[in-house]
């Protein structure tokens, strides 16, 4: 009942702010005769805050943020990409700097997706995955050099020097390095030392 009063007033085209909406639900309840106190209603108020189907300060309920056609676009391309950045975002859906800021702020708000940071850019995915899951999607499809290191590594069956994957990718060798650590604490690489001075690094498959 809560829900539906809060819903009401935001269609009158109003924000949402805790004081005002208190005020406007127990007015509601009383031309309908519903008998619930005030404390009745700031309970079930934060509850629904708290479960990010409303958020103060916006127009929307979690039940209509997709109504939006771009926004559901924006929210579907980053659901598809995990680990994707807001460039990336930007470039390959052909929309502004400004709606995708935007729509992507509404979809934080709502709980809709989240975000980290990995090598300094900030990267969105969607909120029912896991962190690692992401990290080995973005190493793995979204950093070109990465991707490029396991595409060969996939097809290299002998296993490789990171120095030889470096002179044969033309990398320099600590980009290699830096990707190789990566991608063994995430398990989609794994070395084998071979030698004092020789190790060879493996897809994870083999």
């Amino acid at each position: 009942m809560v829900y539906n009063a809060i819903q009401n007033y935001l269609n009158e085209n109003k924000i949402l702010d805790k004081s005002n909406v208190i005020s406007y639900i127990n007015s509601y309840f009383a031309k309908a005769s519903i008998n619930i106190s005030v404390k009745g209603i700031i309970k079930h108020l934060e509850s629904l805050v708290e479960k990010k189907r409303i958020v103060e300060g916006s127009k929307l309920t979690r039940a209509n943020v997709f109504r939006n056609s771009r926004r559901k676009k924006i929210h579907d391309f980053i659901s598809e990409n995990p680990g994707v950045y807001y460039n990336k975002i930007v470039k390959d859906l052909k929309l502004s700097n400004h709606v995708v800021y935007w729509h992507i702020s509404i979809l934080l708000k709502f709980g809709f997706i989240k975000t980290t940071k990995i090598e300094n850019h900030e990267i969105f995915f969607n909120s029912k995955l896991k962190q690692d899951e992401v990290k080995k999607h973005y190493f793995s499809t979204i950093k070109e050099k990465s991707k490029k290191m396991l595409n060969f590594l996939k097809n290299y069956e002998l296993g490789i020097t990171g120095l030889k994957l470096a002179s044969i990718l033309q990398f320099h060798p600590k980009t290699v390095k830096k990707y190789l650590i990566y991608l063994e604490e995430l398990g989609l690489v794994e070395k084998k030392k071979v030698s004092a001075k020789k190790t060879l690094y493996f897809y994870k498959n083999y």
